[in-house]
C-alpha cells in the first residue's frame, strides 16, 4: 500500500513538472508571437512620420471646436509646404503616398500621419527634426501602439532618471542622468509597462 502511494506521488510530481514545462513553452511561444507581430507591424510603418503643430487648411470649425473636413490632398500639400519652408528639402506630391489628420493634439491642431513612397526620403525629413522643432513643428516616427506605450513609459515614468528618449526604426533608446545611453530591448518592455504612471 505504501509503495502504491509512493508511486502515485511520483507520478503526480512528474505530471506537475510536465505541466509546468508545457506552460512555460506555451508562454514562450506567445511571447515570440507577440514580438514577431509587433516587429511586422512596425516594419509596415517604416515609410511613415507623424507631424504635430501644423495649422489646418481651413479656419472654419464645427460646434465642438474641431476644424472642418480637410482632404488628404490638402493635408499633403500643407505638410510638404511646411517642411520645405523650414528645411532645405524640395519635397513634391510625388514623394508622398498619402497624408491625413489624426486625433486632435493638446494645442487643438490634429496631428498628421504622412506616408512617403521612399524610406530614404522619410529618413531625410526625420534628420531635420531639430530645425522643424525650432519652428514649432514636431516630427517623429510612427510607432506601433505597443512601442508608443513603452516609449511614453520610458519618457514619463522615471523622468528623474531619464534625460531624453528617442526611437530609430522602431528601436527605443534613452539617455540616463549620467549621460549613458541604453537600448530598450523587448525583454525590458514589460518592466517599463508595469511601472506606475506619475501622479498628475
Amino acid at each position: 500500500m505504501k509503495k502504491d502511494v509512493k508511486n502515485l506521488k511520483s507520478q503526480v510530481n512528474i505530471q506537475s513538472e510536465e505541466n509546468a514545462k508545457l506552460k512555460a513553452e506555451l508562454a514562450n511561444q506567445e511571447n515570440n508571437r507577440r514580438r514577431s507581430e509587433n516587429d511586422s507591424n512596425q516594419y509596415s510603418r517604416s515609410n511613415n512620420i507623424i507631424l504635430s503643430g501644423i495649422d489646418h487648411s481651413t479656419t472654419e470649425i464645427d460646434p465642438n471646436g474641431t476644424p472642418l473636413f480637410e482632404s488628404a490632398e490638402e493635408t499633403t500639400k500643407i505638410s510638404i509646404a511646411k517642411i520645405n519652408s523650414i528645411t532645405k528639402e524640395s519635397l513634391t506630391l510625388e514623394d508622398v503616398d498619402i497624408a491625413h489628420r489624426l486625433r486632435r493634439s493638446p494645442n487643438g491642431k490634429k496631428d498628421i500621419i504622412l506616408r512617403f513612397k521612399s524610406r530614404m526620403t522619410r529618413n531625410r525629413v526625420l534628420r531635420q527634426s531639430k530645425l522643424l522643432r525650432a519652428k514649432g513643428v514636431f516630427v517623429r516616427e510612427d510607432l506601433t501602439p505597443l512601442n508608443h506605450e513603452v516609449f511614453m513609459s520610458v519618457k514619463r515614468k522615471m523622468s528623474d532618471e531619464v534625460k531624453s528618449v528617442w526611437s530609430r526604426n522602431g528601436a527605443i533608446s534613452y539617455k540616463d542622468a549620467r549621460d549613458l545611453v541604453h537600448c530598450v530591448e523587448w525583454e525590458d518592455y514589460q518592466h517599463w509597462l508595469d511601472l506606475p504612471w506619475p501622479k498628475k
